[in-house]
């Protein structure tokens, strides 16, 4: 497994000067909103035509279109139904990966875990750089209590996806767990460098700390955890 170059840090007066992002830090990952398909303009008078014709809104992509309306479907309370747009997806398209990884998405939710890992594998022998699929079963994996299984397949989904924090987040838990816990602060700090405003990241920074015996370093971590939720 790649280890990313750790390096101790030295106890500061401010839990901000602790966990200090860099100056212009990465976005927080949040997924590309689906595009909405709408339907085609009228036709448009030549003096009120756009400055600029040849931008266009992209139109929905499949994967998006089925993700929004599973998403609709257990909105409304309707899991079935939700599972039946996967499976007749999943027919059409036997070989996508998409498709794949919203249905081990669903079968979790529903607790039926071994479904919806079989998904997942599936999904990543189509890709295998597929970030959400890693993602998703390096989760699934440590839910099971498979820490070792799971921090393989969550250094990986980090790799595809730098710039998601939970990917770090779940990593250093199942590093943690692995009794690599030098390893999960490298990994909680690159997750505080993407956003620095979680507090649940701080809490488990401070007991990872507390494990290395860097007591006044947790301290500070715990502090800025309340701090953040007003406590």
């Amino acid at each position: 497994m790649p280890r990313t170059r750790r390096r101790r840090q030295r106890v500061r007066e401010s839990t901000d000067d602790l966990f200090r992002p860099p100056v212009r830090p990465p976005s927080a990952y949040t997924p590309s909103p689906p595009v909405r398909a709408t339907a085609p303009p009228a036709p448009v008078p030549p003096a009120r035509a756009p400055a600029n014709p040849s931008v266009a809104v992209a139109p929905e992509t499949p994967a998006a279109g089925l993700a929004r309306g599973v998403s609709r479907a257990e909105a409304d309370g309707h899991p079935d139904q939700a599972l039946a747009l996967l499976d007749a997806a999943s027919g059409r398209e036997p070989e996508s990966a998409d498709a794949l990884v919203l249905r081990g998405s669903l079968l979790t939710r529903q607790g039926r875990m071994a479904d919806a890992e079989a998904d997942l594998r599936r999904a990543l022998r189509l890709a295998p750089a597929h970030g959400q699929a890693l993602l998703d079963l390096g989760v699934l994996l440590w839910r099971k209590g498979l820490a070792a299984d799971a921090a393989a397949t969550l250094d990986r989904a980090a790799a595809h996806q730098p710039r998601n924090p939970v990917a770090f987040n779940y990593l250093a838990e199942a590093l943690n767990q692995t009794g690599q816990p030098e390893d999960a602060v490298v990994a909680l700090e690159r997750s505080l460098a993407l956003d620095p405003r979680q507090p649940r990241v701080y809490n488990l920074m401070g007991r990872v700390l507390d494990r290395l015996r860097r007591p006044d370093e947790a301290r500070l971590a715990y502090r800025r955890g309340q701090e953040l939720t007003g406590r």
